[in-house]
């Protein structure tokens, strides 16, 4: 299964605009990070595979949820919370920042069953390390051009073709470039690999850290958003 694992929505930049998007390229889904604020009830759309809300939300409950979203520059959470987090089967994304690379293994100490995914933007020197915590994976975001083959290298050599994803942060790539760029920016920069380990790094990885596609008993389909 090929799944985007970062997008964006907006009143201008509907699902369905995304969908047909992923469809023309042979995607068959998305995950959503739900921004403060925003209605989760787009996440109905079947191309929608599961999504994030923020930490401040992090106590809805919906067939769909899959993620809880933290920013560092709030502090690190309670590690009460953030096991609750992982008792319910959901992953932490965390935007990575350069200022923030030390909280990381904090958090890998307070929940060691937690699910982390950082969504990497900048690059920052020293990401590489946080490659020695098995349950921290990554995603490259909004790859538009090659300028980040050498740092997308090196953490497939780090976090290795099962620890690393693809996602667009579509449509914060508008109007520069369209969401086809990003995916060929990504494809560029993991340069010739296997069929597997591009399968891994297009969709299979998210679909498998996010738990994709399974059902949770607790959580049926009439789930109420409260």
């Amino acid at each position: 299964m090929r799944i985007d694992s970062h997008h964006y929505l907006a009143s201008a930049h509907p699902i369905e605009h995304l969908a047909s998007i992923l469809e023309r390229n042979r995607f068959e889904g998305s995950f959503w990070i739900v921004q403060p604020g925003q209605d989760p009830a787009p996440a109905a759309h079947p191309m929608i595979q599961g999504f994030a809300i923020d930490w401040e939300r992090r106590e809805l409950r919906h067939p769909k949820l899959r993620a809880v979203s933290l920013d560092l520059a709030n502090g690190l959470p309670d590690a009460r919370d953030l096991a609750a987090v992982a008792r319910r089967g959901l992953a932490l994304d965390v935007d990575l920042r350069s200022e923030h690379l030390a909280l990381v293994p904090k958090l890998v100490d307070a929940a060691p069953g937690l699910q982390i995914v950082l969504a990497e933007h900048g690059w920052p020197d020293g990401f590489q390390a946080l490659a020695a915590h098995p349950q921290v994976s990554i995603k490259a975001i909004g790859l538009l051009d090659t300028a980040y083959r050498p740092q997308v290298q090196l953490a497939l050599r780090t976090f290795g073709p099962h620890r690393v994803m693809f996602g667009s942060a579509w449509p914060n790539c508008l109007p520069d470039r369209i969401w086809k760029a990003t995916l060929a920016g990504f494809t560029q920069c993991i340069g010739a690999q296997s069929m597997e380990s591009r399968e891994l790094l297009l969709g299979e990885n998210a679909r498998r850290i996010y738990r994709l596609g399974e059902t949770w008993p607790e959580l049926s389909a009439s789930t109420t958003m409260n």
